[in-house]
């Protein structure tokens, strides 16, 4: 199936994805624009709150978004948010047999009925939004599964809510939130991780070590060994070199967080030209916190190279523009920071060529040549 892009004017392919229940044949169809985690885990969602209760178990496909690993003796290994997904539910994840796989028959046989008939109930309309393909999808799957069997009594939602919902378990109430992964991130000195161009503060015990990242749109927690050590809101997007900090995470001496004051006077101690540059940063700014983050980059300068390459850089900018920023200012630091290692070469040359030239005094023992 597919619909109309409206921003791209094609046709974009949906993927469907297809759950039943193998005693009623109660069936779920939903539409996804790809087979990536995010859509999994939400179309997995979407099919316990359309069925209203939790399974004692799902059989699925070993897809990569879901099963990590299925020998054929030994322990079956769960993408970590999928196993995130069953242990929220509390329902246990039993991925069918590999290759010729029996365990589903109940599914295929769905595939092969409800969703050839919902692809040739609605191949002659025209859709333009995804939400729009799901509505006509539900509203046909609703009617499927309402219309009675010709060889046994009743339908498949009569027969489901009758003989298999009793024994579903209560939906949580809260539903999952799908989460991604990031792995390996080491956490720096200053007890901070790097995540997405923003900060993230951990407990000091674990500088130079590795942790993994648990995230979704509002929240980002941090684990080490599986075990959750630190949890921040996410910074939102579009902010740059932001830093999410807990102070009890921090190694002694206690880092103190810098301010619109604390900022101009680093620069005024750098020199004019970068007390300058920081100044117009803040006249500038409708949102001083905002600036603040441009400011604080601007004078991380000085980790990288030095401070008079810093003062010399801005004083350069300064003649060509007016507000300067980081982007601005790196062109002009890079040729200071060029010029400054073509001077030293020059000195050292000039140095080797004069040599060093010893008088007479040089060789003179008790008063005598």
């Amino acid at each position: 199936m597919s619909y109309m892009d409206p921003d791209k004017q094609e046709q974009q392919a949906v993927y469907l994805f297809v759950a039943t229940f193998p005693y009623s044949q109660y069936t779920y169809v939903e539409a996804a624009t790809s087979m990536n985690q995010s859509d999994w885990l939400s179309c997995n969602v979407h099919m316990l709150e359309f069925f209203g209760g939790t399974p004692v178990r799902i059989v699925c496909d070993n897809l990569k978004t879901g099963v990590i690993k299925h020998p054929k003796h030994g322990e079956v290994v769960l993408n970590d948010s999928y196993l995130s997904f069953a242990e929220h539910y509390q329902v246990a994840i039993m991925p069918a047999q590999v290759k010729k796989p029996k365990q589903k028959a109940s599914v295929e046989g769905a595939v092969g009925k409800i969703a050839r008939k919902i692809i040739g109930m609605l191949r002659n309309e025209t859709f333009h939004s995804i939400d729009g393909l799901n509505s006509a999808i539900r509203k046909v799957l609703d009617r499927l599964n309402d219309k009675p069997f010709q060889k046994r009594n009743g339908s498949r939602k009569a027969i489901y809510e009758l003989e298999e919902k009793p024994y579903l378990r209560t939906l949580p109430m809260l539903p999952f939130e799908i989460c991604e992964w990031s792995y390996n991130h080491k956490v720096g000195p200053n007890s901070h991780i790097w995540f997405h161009k923003g900060q993230y503060s951990v407990p000091s015990s674990y500088i130079n070590k590795y942790v993994d990242v648990q995230y979704n749109s509002s929240l980002v927690s941090i684990y080490a060994s599986h075990k959750l050590i630190a949890e921040h809101k996410r910074i939102p997007r579009g902010i740059r070199n932001a830093k999410r900090t807990e102070m009890s995470h921090l190694p002694y001496p206690i880092y103190t967080p810098d301010t619109m004051e604390s900022t101009l006077n680093k620069a005024e101690a750098i020199g004019n030209s970068t007390r300058t540059v920081i100044g117009r940063l803040y006249d500038n700014a409708k949102v001083k916190e905002q600036a603040l983050v441009d400011a604080r980059t601007v004078l991380d300068i000085v980790g990288v190279y030095d401070k008079d390459i810093l003062e010399t850089a801005c004083s350069l900018a300064l003649k060509d523009f007016y507000l300067i920023t980081y982007n601005t200012l790196m062109p002009y630091v890079k040729k200071a920071a060029k010029n400054r290692k073509k001077d030293l070469t020059n000195k050292n040359i000039k140095a080797q060529k004069q040599g060093i030239i010893r008088g007479a005094d040089y060789y003179r023992k008790d008063g005598n040549l």
